[in-house]
């Protein structure tokens, strides 16, 4: 009898080891899923504002003297919901649009005909004749019709426009709100990443300019030289904005020559116009998403050369970029110049310009 007691004790406890396991394994995805939950007005909000975002940039066609026909909503939605609904779509119509938007009362209208001893009901949905008629009684240029689904798991809006006379949809859409472009904005994702419509349309280059502020301690005729510049930028973003190739042009001028003057006996390839051209590429490190609340990085290699007056040269340069908020970067830059000569204006060897160049840069994309 005690043996079999401590069996039972052994398997018990061996029991209880292993549901604590599988609580302390499943309690952070548990809590995960608890960090994701959202309002439903939340979520509903993100579907409307994807619908604004049509109508502000001209997407929805029909809209002159817009009547909403038709709400319909899944069953374990309150049928008083769909006068919110209504409400919340007219206010964004309204507020984007011209649209007037019509209350047509005799479109939801019933009739009860009896005959003999049957009674058929009609209403203007099923009879187009009689729709066109108050149509151009109401002055109504367009039928809104609108399908709201709900399940635990997201949400649907489905809209579509049709014209009173013919009957053919001129527009239609549905949004999703695992798709939802308002959800993503919210989080900082770059939208542009994820729209799906941009995968199965034409390519369109996504250009992107950078202006510069730059530092540069730069090699000179025989000595190295601190030199404030400027650069502009201008790269296309291709691999879903992983990469980005382009060109750069910068202007550099030896910084001790804005307070003082250079001796005459001394020269300088920074103090006159000068003039480097690159040819560069970014390698963005920005994971599946670009998402502009959290800092990111990026390696670029460039390959040019700098004109001077008596001076022709090639040069190497890299570095690493901390992309900040959305609009700034920090760089860090190091670059090499092979060994070049330069020449005073009568045409005699001044000296040769090789070695390292290095500093930081401030910039402004957009």
């Amino acid at each position: 009898m005690d043996l079999q007691i401590g069996k039972k004790l052994i398997q018990t406890t061996l029991l209880c080891g292993a549901l604590a396991v599988t609580l302390a394994a499943y309690a952070p995805k548990l809590a995960h899923a608890a960090d994701k939950e959202r309002n439903f007005y939340e979520v509903l909000d993100d579907l409307v504002s994807d619908f604004e975002y049509d109508l502000k940039n001209g997407n929805v066609n029909g809209l002159k003297d817009l009547a909403i026909r038709n709400i319909a909503t899944s069953e374990n939605v309150p049928p008083s919901f769909k006068t919110h609904l209504e409400l919340l779509i007219t206010e964004r119509i309204l507020k984007d649009t011209k649209a007037r938007v019509v209350q047509c009362l005799p479109c939801r209208s019933k009739r009860a005909l009896l005959n003999g001893d049957q009674v058929t009901i009609t209403s203007p949905e099923t009879n187009p004749v009689e729709l066109s008629r108050i149509a151009k009684m109401e002055n109504i240029g367009g039928f809104m019709d609108v399908a709201f689904s709900y399940q635990p798991n997201g949400m649907e809006l489905s809209m579509y426009i049709t014209e009173p006379e013919s009957g053919s949809i001129v527009w239609s859409r549905t949004y999703n709100s695992d798709t939802s472009r308002a959800s993503a904005v919210r989080r900082g994702v770059d939208y542009s990443q994820v729209d799906d419509a941009r995968k199965t349309s034409e390519y369109l280059p996504t250009i992107m300019y950078r202006f510069s502020v730059l530092y540069l301690s730069e090699p000179n005729v025989g000595t190295t030289t601190g030199c404030l510049g400027g650069a502009f930028q201008m790269v296309e973003r291709y691999d879903n904005r992983k990469k980005e190739v382009g060109f750069e042009m910068d202007y550099l001028v030896d910084s001790s020559s804005l307070v003082s003057k250079i001796p005459a006996t001394q020269t300088d390839i920074y103090t006159g116009f000068d003039l480097t051209l690159l040819f560069i590429h970014y390698w963005n490190l920005i994971g599946e998403e670009e998402n502009f609340n959290k800092p990111r990085g990026s390696i670029f290699a460039g390959v040019g050369g700098t004109y001077a007056g008596g001076f022709l040269g090639g040069i190497v340069r890299t570095g690493y970029e901390w992309r900040l908020a959305k609009h700034w970067a920090v760089d860090a830059i190091i670059g090499y110049r092979p060994t070049a000569a330069a020449f005073l204006t009568s045409g005699s060897s001044a000296g040769n310009v090789a070695g390292f160049e290095y500093g930081l840069g401030v910039n402004l994309l957009f």
